[in-house]
């Protein structure tokens, strides 16, 4: 594993994990509702999987909430992430795999030249609905810096058709984003659902989760 910048902020990072023999790169977006007290270490067991599964894997810092990551400069980072790993790993796929709050990044990073597909596990992939509900004391109204007059802007739900295919995966009993949130855009974007019934919030994003392996592999 090599630690590679993409930017001039400490955050500005990707731990890539090379091999040779894979014609798929897995981009990891970390979750934690977009705030500073979470990064991307939870995502290393998962990523040193995916190499197992014979699947490259970069994984994604960026600023958050309470480091200068408000909107929009959270999609920047990701955006300028995704941007660098494509130039890491010439002429692979890259497959974006979002959790949670990741998984509403990926999503918005779709446009990036040379993404492929989207897999958004336990994702936030309708901020509106997101805001009504005040999901991790009101996380939205803090992304956004306390203008919602963003949240338009910053909702994959306005950004349809999406530009690649897009996979969302879903615990239906994940107590940390409501299901609802993947069906209210499976509904709206035709993507495909995955359900997996009894599964929490970070199962498919856990050693061991072939449903997710298998989403980054489809062609």
């Amino acid at each position: 594993m090599r630690t590679v910048s993409y930017g001039d902020h400490a955050d500005n990072l990707v731990d890539a994990w090379d091999n040779s023999d894979a014609d798929t790169v897995a981009v990891l977006v970390h979750g934690g509702y977009w705030r500073v007290a979470y990064d991307r270490s939870y995502m290393a067991p998962f990523a040193e999987y995916l190499l197992a599964q014979g699947i490259a894997v970069a994984s994604l810092e960026y600023r958050r909430i309470g480091n200068g990551g408000e909107w929009p400069v959270i999609l920047q980072d990701v955006a300028a992430g995704v941007d660098k790993v494509v130039e890491l790993f010439p002429g692979k796929r890259i497959v974006l795999v979002g959790h949670s709050a990741g998984g509403h990044l990926a999503l918005l990073a779709a446009d990036r030249p040379g993404v492929t597909r989207v897999v958004a596990v336990g994702g936030l992939c309708d901020l509106a609905r997101a805001h009504e509900l005040g999901l991790s004391n009101n996380a939205v109204t803090e992304l956004l810096g306390g203008d919602i007059g963003h949240l338009a802007e910053a909702d994959p739900m306005n950004r349809m058709p999406p530009p690649v295919p897009v996979t969302l995966i879903h615990g239906d009993a994940d107590t940390h984003v409501p299901l609802e949130l993947s069906q209210r855009y499976q509904a709206k974007s035709g993507a495909e659902l995955v359900v997996l019934p009894g599964a929490d919030h970070f199962e498919a994003v856990e050693p061991g989760a072939a449903v997710t392996v298998q989403a980054i592999q489809r062609r």
